[in-house]
């Protein structure tokens, strides 16, 4: 995936990349793990990427993750048409210590974002508040991930 959105990413970029991915997966397991709230477009849940089988055992792993009670995910269907969120993905960060501040990260290709700014944060607030809304129940998007891996095979 990384090599199809980077494609002139070295070999050691596309490691370091697949690694942090890595590591950040492993923040919503263990003792304290994080709270994750997640919401997707029905496009990433369909679109083959490393084959059926890679996508078959990524959708497994996202369904056995759903049963742990700090993750939240959402699906917004292609029938609600346009959102929001079309515009790029982002991450939302908040934290328990008042002195680790709000943020909102966006991967870009021009490199990393990290935003700050009362306004920045106010406006990504809102946009994740749009896309609940138009989005499935976690229910739903549930079943609709298991529909989609049960036609995957």
């Amino acid at each position: 995936m990384i090599k199809g959105v980077l494609p002139m990413a070295s070999q050691k970029e596309i490691a370091q990349r697949f690694q942090a991915r890595m590591e950040r997966q492993s923040v919503l397991t263990g003792d304290r793990p994080l709270q994750m709230w997640a919401i997707v477009d029905e496009a990433a849940l369909r679109r083959q990427v490393g084959g059926a089988q890679v996508m078959r055992e990524q959708a497994r792993h996202l369904l056995r993750l759903l049963e742990e009670p700090n993750v939240t995910f959402q699906v917004i269907p292609f029938e609600k048409g346009a959102h929001v969120g079309m515009t790029g993905s982002f991450v939302h960060m908040d934290f328990p210590d008042v002195d680790d501040p709000e943020l909102v990260y966006l991967d870009t290709p021009a490199g990393d974002l990290f935003l700050e700014s009362e306004v920045e944060i106010r406006r990504y607030r809102l946009m994740f508040e749009h896309l609940q809304a138009v989005a499935l129940g976690p229910n739903d998007s549930a079943d609709l991930l298991a529909r989609v891996t049960e036609a995957r095979g």
